[in-house]
């Protein structure tokens, strides 16, 4: 299955196979056709046994009990297999700031599915952009974990204060120790402003997801295709501004010192 977003049409083809599946109406027009064989009637019993089985289907495709259950059936499938991508992120093993981040975003990620699985919504694309909204986003909580990490370890302030001791003391034979500390610098000083980034935009897209719950309340008595498909655009809009801003992060480290 690939990663594109589950739309409209592919739950429309998920409820009409169920419905030609549907067990009353397979058993139904089997009964028909073995009638058929039996009394030597399969000309009449046959064409009957159709008629009956398509009315069968439609009963089925027009359920809307059965219909909620497709589509629960076919967010299971879809949620698996974003799971299968990789482990989860625990918002617990990261440092407070961004594990309080993630955190915000998960449970905005479940007021969102419970909007539209309250309202009985099929906006299975919307959900679907939101998990993988969300894998985007640990994954960027991920690499921010490292920034994290990497400046705990060499404050930016405390190698400053080393590059100027070794700079005062004036010995020409600690240029190259000299020239390291101010790289160093350099790396650690652009790792800062791309954490602080990953806070600021963290930040934007926790109100942005507010929003986007708020329009799917807003919308609750409405199945419009246009209403979801809108949504899920907003959705992945975040979802890009997250992988810009991962790539970001990871340039932090691949760039080299200038």
């Amino acid at each position: 299955m690939t990663d594109r977003p589950y739309s409209r049409s592919e739950y429309n083809r998920a409820l009409i196979a169920n419905a030609l599946l549907d067990p009353f109406a397979v058993v139904l027009l089997a009964v028909m056709l073995v009638a058929g064989f039996l009394l030597g009637a399969i000309a009449i019993l046959a064409p009957a046994g159709l008629v009956l089985y398509g009315a069968a289907a439609a009963r089925a495709y027009l359920d809307e009990d059965v219909a909620q259950g497709v589509l629960e059936r076919e967010r299971g499938k879809r949620r698996a297999t974003l799971e299968r991508g990789g482990p989860r992120v625990n918002p617990a093993s990261l440092a407070p700031a961004i594990g309080g981040l993630l955190a915000g975003a998960l449970q905005r990620e479940g007021r969102i599915r419970d909007a539209v699985e309250r309202a009985e919504l099929p906006y299975t694309e919307v959900l679907d952009e939101v998990d993988r909204f969300v894998r985007a986003l640990e994954g960027t909580a991920a690499r921010a974990q490292l920034l994290y990490e990497a400046l705990a370890e060499s404050p930016p302030a405390q190698v400053e204060a080393r590059l100027a001791e070794v700079q005062g003391a004036g010995d020409p034979g600690r240029s190259e120790l000299a020239g390291a500390l101010t790289g160093q610098v350099t790396v650690l000083r652009r790792m800062e402003r791309q954490l602080q980034a990953f806070y600021d935009q963290m930040e934007k897209i926790l109100v942005e997801l507010d929003t986007v719950r708020g329009n799917l309340v807003s919308v609750s008595a409405s199945t419009d295709a246009a209403s979801s498909q809108q949504l899920a655009a907003d959705v992945r809009g975040l979802r890009e501004e997250v992988g810009a801003l991962a790539e970001g992060m990871s340039e932090a480290y691949e760039q080299p010192g200038r």
